[in-house]
């Protein structure tokens, strides 16, 4: 459904409080996000055991456990994990991981917080942070396709 099938469907005037068409396709539910993609990279000397989820509106796509090489500095990707290519849309993305010192960490993409639909690449960093040394960034796909 379009836009202007949902207008006339709906009738303009049972969306006073909707302005332009990123907030009438969130309330709709018609907006979605691609995640194309979750990477693990380590960037600490030592090898690390990441717990990996990926969960697409609330149902578990993907659960492994990975042994991270020890890394550089630098960080080099050691897994890309994508799955669900054949169906990267979802109105709500979440990815969790952890490693055994910590406890969950969890980043969200949630298509009604956005103001278009986007493309997201996941990277979940060990690193020597004060904070943790685990962190879940995310990244666009333009960014990423410009650098291949």
């Amino acid at each position: 459904m379009n836009r202007r099938q949902a207008l006339a469907a709906l009738g303009t005037s049972a969306l006073p409080s909707v302005t332009g068409c990123a907030n009438l396709e969130a309330e709709l539910g018609m907006r979605s996000n691609t995640l194309a993609a979750v990477t693990l990279v380590n960037r600490i000397a030592d090898p690390f055991k990441v717990s990996l989820e990926v969960l697409r509106d609330g149902t578990l796509v993907h659960q492994e456990s990975y042994q991270l090489d020890p890394g550089s500095g630098r960080g080099q990707a050691q897994y890309t994990i994508n799955e669900w290519k054949e169906n990267p849309n979802a109105r709500r993305w979440t990815v969790r991981a952890k490693i055994p010192e910590i406890e969950w960490r969890e980043a969200t993409i949630d298509a009604d917080r956005g103001s278009k639909t986007d493309c997201y690449t996941v990277y979940v960093v060990t690193a020597e942070w004060t904070e943790t040394p685990l962190q879940i960034l995310l990244g666009d796909c333009e960014s990423d396709n410009r650098k291949q």
